[in-house]
């Protein structure tokens, strides 16, 4: 139950006023300004009613202190009299700062509806204020409807069209009517549906590019509720995580790539190629792949007679081969100093294999034609086919290495497929 502050001269003149309300309200008494400021501190007030008698006497003092107070300036302050002839007094009861000036009869549905409507009238101007002050916050804070329509936002942010034509509005707007992506709009929707069905909030961050510039944004959503506890609305803030969100997504490539070469290191492509395999199991559907082991013949002998940084130049060189001979969803690292692994997705046949293999392992033979490195660089390869060969990443993984040790027996320089 609501409480409400009744102010008057003593408690004779209290009781009326408490007997008509006492049934909807709980009902705080004050006979002096003291007395209200002490009740206000310690109850949740939501309307003052304050006798004409009282306010007259002490000259308006309480709501004039009541309006230039932050903390209440919320708080409706209603006068009513018991005298009909006081209505030349209204006019200066409102300038002083009261919502309202309730005159006889003075009865209860009245009087409630009074109080209700003064309630809301302070709540709108509030809201106002609240309004423009989250204008200051660099995040985007917006209220939606119970069907998902915005009520205002603080900010027009970038990704919404009409946003530049005069007087133009978001109220009453569905993500779908102002927003560019489409994608992210109906996911906006979607996600609302969900918050207002279950009263679960939710956050999640999307990415934008709109007009060629890249953001990544963070929703932070939950639902709103009435005075019976119902949903009724979303409230929701919008923070722009572009700067952090690429720096996770940097330090997430660094963790699974290889710094020299831009390939997949080792732990990256083997659990790679062990998902990509796990799928087709889940799926019961098989398709064919290769895995191919790809090594840097007497990568040592290089690195002694030439050094090191020409050493790096070689492995780039390889890394380059495999760049543009494996693409789509191939997964293609360097899992050891002079080692290479892919695994081919789809491929058809047999003959695919062969063909690939033989291209990396003459393109390599040709890439420092003409140089000092001319003659010394050369790959073995070794390859398992899927499903062939074996069913999972180490089944697959033995096949190949056995097929990559028959190539380093038999001179090097050329590749082999399991049997």
């Amino acid at each position: 139950m609501e409480t409400l502050l009744v102010l008057t001269p003593d408690l004779d003149s209290a009781l009326p006023m408490r007997r008509l309300l006492e049934n909807n309200y709980s009902i705080e008494s004050a006979f002096s300004v003291e007395d209200a400021y002490t009740i206000l501190g310690a109850k949740d007030v939501c309307a003052v009613l304050e006798e004409f008698d009282f306010a007259t006497i002490h000259n308006y003092n309480f709501v004039k202190c009541i309006t230039n107070n932050n903390l209440y300036a919320s708080l409706p302050i209603i006068v009513y009299s018991k005298n009909q002839n006081n209505i030349c007094y209204a006019d200066a009861c409102l300038q002083a700062g009261f919502s309202d000036f309730i005159l006889p009869p003075l009865t209860e549905s009245l009087i409630q509806k009074r109080i209700h409507n003064a309630v809301r009238s302070k709540e709108s101007f509030t809201f106002s204020d609240i309004e423009n002050i989250l204008r200051e916050l660099p995040s985007n804070i917006y209220l939606k409807d119970a069907e998902g329509k915005y009520i205002f936002a603080t900010h027009y942010w970038s990704h919404i069209n009409g946003r530049g034509a005069k007087h133009w509005t978001i109220r009453g707007k569905t993500d779908l009517e102002i927003r560019k992506d489409k994608a992210n709009a109906r996911k906006a929707m979607e996600t609302d549906r969900a918050i207002l069905s279950s009263g679960q909030g939710t956050t999640y961050v999307i990415e934008e590019n709109t007009d060629g510039e890249r953001e990544f944004l963070e929703l932070i959503k939950r639902p709103t509720h009435d005075r019976d506890g119902k949903v009724n609305g979303i409230v929701a803030l919008i923070n722009n995580v572009t700067e952090k969100q690429l720096l996770k997504m940097e330090l997430e490539r660094r963790a699974t790539v290889d710094s020299l070469t831009g390939l997949l290191n080792k732990k990256a492509t083997e659990e790679l190629i062990a998902i990509t395999l796990k799928k087709n199991d889940r799926s019961g559907h098989v398709e064919r792949g290769a895995l191919l082991m790809i090594d840097v013949d007497n990568f040592k002998d290089i690195n002694d007679t030439f050094g090191h940084r020409t050493g790096d130049k070689v492995l780039m060189g390889i890394a380059g081969i495999i760049h543009s001979s494996f693409k789509g969803r191939d997964v293609k690292g360097r899992v050891g100093g002079d080692e290479f692994m892919v695994y081919a997705c789809g491929v058809s046949d047999v003959a695919s294999v062969h063909r690939l293999a033989a291209s990396i392992v003459q393109q390599a033979a040709q890439i420092y034609e003409g140089s000092s490195l001319d003659g010394y660089v050369s790959l073995s390869v070794g390859i398992a086919l899927y499903p062939q060969n074996g069913a999972t990443f180490s089944e697959l993984y033995a096949s190949a290495d056995s097929a990559l040790y028959t190539v380093k027996n038999k001179g090097k320089g050329a590749y082999s497929i399991a049997s």
